[in-house]
């Protein structure tokens, strides 16, 4: 007959050992659903963003002022997280907008917003903007600091990069740069 002591560490590292199966399947399943959720909340945010892209762009293209933007209607953080949007250009009257976690990326979604003759086009790296008190560019990062809240910016531009410009160029030739920025709300 074997040793009660032996019986007893063979009895332990059993019972350790489907505890530690048992555990690392409920982890499993958890980060499943933590993933599908968040994915959820991802594509909620891309598609916000891409409908508020095409609404700032009507209102763009119909009141033809110099520049446009709109309050982006997103969370802070995504569970206690933070995320980044991003545009980007496919083609003419084409932008991909991206919403990704540091360490999840997830979520592309097509937009076409384009309501005038002048073709719409996302801002490559950053645009100054006469007028506006803050830079545009193409990225945002979110949460932002306390007392800036994010938008999404229409402007006309002979370039969608460097300081936006109108006249320069044939009223033909003038673009709608379409970016995100962060301005300063309240005192």
């Amino acid at each position: 007959m074997p040793s009660p002591v032996i019986s007893h560490l063979i009895g332990t590292t059993a019972l350790l050992g489907v505890a530690v199966l048992i555990l690392s399947a409920f982890s499993f399943s958890y980060f499943v659903a933590y993933i599908s959720s968040v994915n959820l909340m991802l594509n909620e945010v891309a598609e916000s963003v891409a409908r508020e892209i095409v609404e700032v762009v009507s209102v763009q293209t119909l009141g033809g002022g110099n520049y446009t933007y709109m309050y982006l209607t997103v969370p802070d953080t995504l569970n206690g997280q933070p995320y980044l949007i991003t545009l980007q250009d496919v083609g003419e009257n084409k932008l991909l907008v991206n919403a990704s976690l540091q360490i999840y990326r997830q979520v592309r979604v097509v937009v076409t917003p384009n309501f005038g003759e002048n073709p719409v086009h996302a801002v490559t790296g950053t645009l100054t903007v006469p007028g506006l008190q803050a830079q545009v560019s193409d990225r945002i990062m979110l949460p932002l600091p306390p007392g800036y809240k994010p938008v999404v910016v229409t402007c006309r531009s002979c370039s969608c990069s460097g300081e936006a410009s109108r006249g320069t160029c044939s009223p033909l030739d003038e673009k709608i740069c379409v970016g995100l920025a962060a301005v300063r709300v309240g005192g």
